[in-house]
């Protein structure tokens, strides 16, 4: 959204007038603000080249600008809580909607991620391709920055089952149908995908920044129609998404002599909690599908290893690259962190004691969500001791059956000399 609608001093009396005489729009019950009846569409496509120099330039540099702009902080934090909240290993497939200039991109994909970028402006696009492309070489050791850009509406998206995460920054209040959106952005994730939202909240009507969106919509013909809290999370709920919550951001330097502070913390806590506040911060998952039966076809795999054991840098585990393929009918969803949930697939290894009974050597997880067919590099550690006797390497689809008791077959590695 425009600056103004965080720092507008137009007089609520003007506001109240300006959404009286404007009032031939959409509405969406009580949940968003009401759109002027434009063709928003036409708006969002045309909004760059309408923009002056000088506006041009700090779509190519966001979030950064000499002098820096308020939205820095809001950028890179925002940022952080979003590679934090999602948990993906290098190749994990982000999907950026409404990705406009491409910022938020270009930095997924300096992490190591897959991203795939889409917005209705191609000249949005075109902004985005070129911050990928100015990436300078390697972001990782023998991992070079991927990116892809679409432009399209968000609805008109192909993909199915394909994202482990979407992140939308500060995009939601352009969609006009936020249900609909919200369900073909569900089906593009894969089972157990996460959605990120971060938006501004609906201003309280007649207030400064409700006339700074209808003067933001009025001078750019775009849709600037933010959510109440409360609406915005139900919506994502109605979409097909569980687990879905609001988050409440606390990032600020306090003084710490300031004995107030924690009372304004606690203040705004209960704010957020009565679904007041400026900012929606919004998390859901695609369920990971436990109904999928656990079978041969669904369930098969093949792990192969990369090279020998390596010790590792603290000289107690022996470390090896092994690349793991999905050869079943099923999504395999990857856990975030431990504890892994139940449907999770992990790569397991482990040795056998006297008794045949397998003596478990600590999991490593997938780096992202594989579909059928496709592969992907896995770290195993195991300590010293384990790898000087035959170690087995199986998967693991959590709470619920181990490969091999599925009919497939470990890598088994001979002892290290």
């Amino acid at each position: 959204m425009a600056p103004e609608y965080y720092r507008s001093a137009v007089r609520p009396s003007a506001a109240k007038q300006a959404v009286r005489k404007l009032g031939r729009l959409r509405r969406s019950g009580n949940g968003r603000l009401e759109s002027l009846g434009h063709d928003f569409d036409r708006g969002h496509r045309e909004y760059v080249e309408r923009l002056p120099e000088g506006e041009r330039l700090w779509l190519r540099t966001k979030p950064f600008s000499a002098p820096p702009s308020f939205e820095l902080a809001a950028c890179l934090r925002t940022f952080a809580h979003v590679v934090d909240q999602l948990g993906l290993g290098v190749r994990a497939q982000v999907l950026d909607v409404g990705c406009g200039p491409g910022w938020m991109s270009e930095y997924l994909a300096r992490c190591g991620y897959w991203v795939t970028g889409v917005d209705i402006s191609e000249d949005m696009v075109e902004i985005a391709r070129s911050r990928v492309a100015a990436i300078p070489g390697q972001v990782g050791e023998g991992v070079e920055p991927i990116a892809e850009f679409h432009g399209m509406p968000v609805r008109e998206m192909p993909w199915t089952d394909r994202f482990d995460a979407a992140v939308l920054y500060d995009t939601m209040h352009h969609f006009d149908d936020e249900l609909e959106t919200l369900r073909v952005i569900f089906r593009t994730l894969v089972p157990g995908g996460t959605i990120y939202i971060r938006e501004g909240a609906r201003p309280a009507p007649g207030s400064e920044s409700e006339q700074a969106l209808i003067e933001e919509m009025r001078r750019h013909e775009t849709l600037e129609s933010p959510f109440d809290p409360r609406y915005l999370l139900e919506v994502v709920r109605d979409a097909g998404f569980h687990d879905a919550r609001r988050l409440l951001e606390l990032d600020e330097l306090v003084d710490v002599g300031d004995t107030r502070q924690p009372f304004r913390a606690l203040t705004r806590f209960f704010r957020y909690r009565t679904g007041l506040g400026e900012i929606n911060t919004v998390i859901g998952h695609k369920s990971l599908e436990l109904e999928t039966p656990s079978d041969s076809a669904n369930f098969a795999g093949r792990i192969e290893s990369l090279g020998p054991w390596d010790d590792s840098a603290d000289s107690e585990e022996q470390l090896m690259w092994v690349e793991v393929t999905n050869q079943g009918r099923a999504f395999w969803p990857t856990a975030k962190a431990f504890p892994f949930p139940s449907g999770v697939v992990t790569v397991a290894p482990y040795t056998l004691d006297q008794a045949g009974e397998r003596v478990e050597l600590g999991r490593s997880m997938l780096p992202h969500s594989m579909s059928p067919g496709t592969s992907a590099r896995v770290l195993v550690r195991v300590p010293n001791e384990a790898a000087r006797d035959e170690v087995r390497i199986d998967l693991v689809r959590e709470g619920l059956a181990w490969f091999s008791e599925l009919g497939g077959q470990p890598l088994v590695v001979s002892p290290k000399d």
